[in-house]
């Protein structure tokens, strides 16, 4: 059995967990009300020092963009490595059900 390169393995874990990011984003979007519960959690997570002030102002700022739903997608689900870090420790925990997560990686 040949293992996959790390790096690949790490690449199909980001793209994972984007999908279901592009999902809690048309989610989150069409239900403007989640945004509540969710900026809660950043600031809870930032308070109890969970996160470092980067971070934090790196979700902070991709939140104040929803009112713009394609920056607030685009921010979102940017390729770069730095945002594929941040989606890995994401706010957004509890927004999708699980049929919805499912629904998405089989997308």
């Amino acid at each position: 059995m040949l293992a996959r390169p790390r790096k690949q393995r790490r690449s199909e874990v980001n793209e994972r967990i984007r999908k279901l990011h592009e999902a809690i984003a048309d989610k989150v979007l069409a239900n403007p009300d989640l945004l509540d519960g969710i900026e809660d959690k950043l600031e809870q997570r930032y308070e109890s020092k969970m996160m470092r002030y980067g971070s934090y102002m790196l979700w902070k700022s991709i939140l104040e963009t929803v009112n713009q739903p394609d920056v607030f997608k685009a921010l979102l689900l940017a390729e770069d490595e730095r945002t594929a870090n941040l989606r890995r420790e994401t706010i957004f925990t509890g927004v999708l059900t699980e049929e919805e997560r499912t629904s998405a990686l089989q997308n």
